[in-house]
């Protein structure tokens, strides 16, 4: 349902929009990023220090390494940290002087019905798709089901606890940041609404392609495409919930193999994915995004802020 008004990336172009008013939340942005900084740096040394005196021991600290954040410890650790993209969307959205559930809808609320529908849909979708046009390759393959041997990792259990329960704030956490604030921070210096709708979708998505770090062409294509999909979502459904779902779903059954795999340390910091990998991946999510986009459309959502 459309009323006239103002795309999700625009929303922010409102009574009170100001062309300075993106640079006081960029500013919030920074601001916050350093204070976490500094406090992740503060909380190392006085660990590090303690651990060298003998005052307390805490394993693996003075030496993080790339099994340390495959640990459940980790895991939480770098789940908790993206998730904060949530309070900070939010804060920078009201420190733009706009409602802060602005950034989640056109409603200025986060529609749960449209999360949980996306998700159980791309479940079904990227479950059946992905993990099944990979099984059907590997049994055609010379070494049938190579890749499919269960070898769990020896942290399992406390994995999948902190996974479950922390993965959709991690994956919601980037959605709020880069579909949400920062989309709406770039939209709303836009007066042309298409202008308003492509800018932010590339430049969001080309960001999260590039702060996953190093990476071969063909995963550096998997996550951009992911994060175009995401910005469509969001701007034909006028809010975050649908790329929520997705993101939540995906994250979850990547995790979820590298955990029955053993692979965690190695799927937390891969760097490159041969061309067949990336095209599965790069299938199943345009099929999977497309089939959520139709069912979410069906519901006639709220795309538009009145005018």
């Amino acid at each position: 349902m459309t009323s006239g008004g103002l795309v999700h990336p625009q929303a922010l172009r409102g009574q009170w929009y100001r062309w300075w008013r993106p640079l006081v939340g960029l500013s919030v942005v920074v601001g916050f990023g350093a204070l976490l900084v500094g406090l992740a740096l503060v909380a190392v040394i006085v660990g590090v220090v303690l651990e060298a005196t003998g005052v307390i021991g805490i394993p693996g600290l003075a030496t993080v390494d790339d099994a340390w954040f495959a640990s459940p410890v980790g895991m939480l650790v770098n789940n908790l940290f993206l998730a904060l993209g949530i309070p900070v969307a939010l804060l920078a959205t009201w420190a733009q002087r706009s409602r802060p559930g602005r950034v989640s809808s056109v409603t200025g609320r986060l529609r749960w019905p449209l999360v949980l529908g996306s998700a159980a849909l791309a479940l079904l979708l990227l479950g059946v798709l992905s993990f099944g046009v990979d099984l059907v390759i590997d049994a055609v393959a010379p070494g049938p089901l190579e890749g499919w041997e269960l070898d769990p990792e020896p942290a399992w259990l406390g994995l999948s606890v902190v996974i479950l329960l922390t993965t959709p704030l991690q994956a919601a956490g980037e959605e709020y940041f880069f579909r949400g604030w920062l989309s709406q921070a770039i939209g709303s210096w836009c007066r042309s609404r298409w202008l308003a709708i492509l800018l932010p979708m590339v430049v969001s998505a080309t960001l999260f392609a590039l702060a996953h770090g190093t990476q071969s062409g063909w995963l550096f294509a998997d996550r951009l495409i992911f994060g175009l999909l995401a910005s469509v979502l969001v701007w034909r459904t006028g809010g975050l919930e649908c790329a929520i779902g997705l993101h939540v779903v995906n994250n979850l059954l990547a995790f979820g193999w590298a955990i029955a795999s053993g692979t965690m340390a190695e799927s937390l910091l891969i760097t490159e994915v041969p061309a067949v990998d990336a095209a599965i991946s790069i299938g199943s999510t345009v099929v999977t995004a497309g089939v959520v986009l139709l069912w979410a459309r069906r519901r006639r959502p709220q795309t538009e802020v009145p005018a």
